[in-house]
């Protein structure tokens, strides 16, 4: 009877943390967030706060950049919207090129997807 009590409790706490948007969401975003997924690349992310960004990227001879706008999510939900977003985090010089790009926040992170394990996560430089 104990164990059938402590399964329901687990499956209880699965059910409402899948439900809730438990995710840490600093107020302040702006910043310098880096991209560690390919070591022999230097790419990061500028969120200024202006609404501004620029992403940089830097591998052997190749160098890429872009500016643009972001926005903070005003659905409820703990993301920012980019314009005219170009993703060299996985394929540098072969970038996909996207109309925006939408990145969850979740405490020093900006995820490209909303599960928070995306490898070409962004992480907040100190």
């Amino acid at each position: 009877m104990k164990s059938i009590k402590i399964t329901s409790l687990i499956i209880s706490s699965l059910i409402l943390n899948s439900c809730l948007n438990l995710r840490s969401c600093p107020e302040d975003i702006s910043g310098k967030f880096v991209c560690k997924n390919n070591p022999n690349a230097e790419n990061y992310l500028l969120l200024n706060k202006d609404g501004t960004f620029e992403h940089f990227y830097k591998e052997d001879s190749i160098m890429l950049k872009q500016n643009g706008t972001w926005e903070r999510s005003n659905d409820g939900y703990c993301k920012i919207e980019f314009s005219e977003w170009n993703s060299y985090n996985e394929n540098g010089i072969d970038f996909e090129e996207f109309g925006n790009g939408l990145f969850w926040i979740n405490g020093k992170y900006l995820d490209m997807t909303p599960d928070g394990n995306s490898r070409s996560s962004f992480e907040k430089s100190k």
